[in-house]
């Protein structure tokens, strides 16, 4: 298993998938909300939140629990519609 370091910057925005382990600790409307790729923005805090989560899911996620994280404006980071 390959580790990779948090160096986004506060405010990034970061395509991932939450980790199996985080992912099976939601309840089981979150867990079909949040599986598959997510946008994540990071906080000052160092903590990630799902984008557009502001009105509603107030859940926050360490970077230890996203899988394959990258920057939501590359190739790797598009958002499936």
């Amino acid at each position: 298993m390959q580790f990779i370091q948090d160096s986004f910057d506060a405010g990034s925005v970061v395509a991932a998938w939450l980790s199996p382990v985080t992912l099976g600790q939601l309840e089981p409307v979150l867990r079909r909300l949040m599986g598959g790729k997510q946008l994540f923005v990071k906080q000052p805090d160092g903590t990630y939140r799902p984008q557009g989560s502001e009105l509603g899911l107030a859940h926050y996620f360490e970077f230890s629990d996203l899988q394959a994280p990258c920057p939501a404006q590359t190739p790797c980071g598009r958002a499936r519609r």
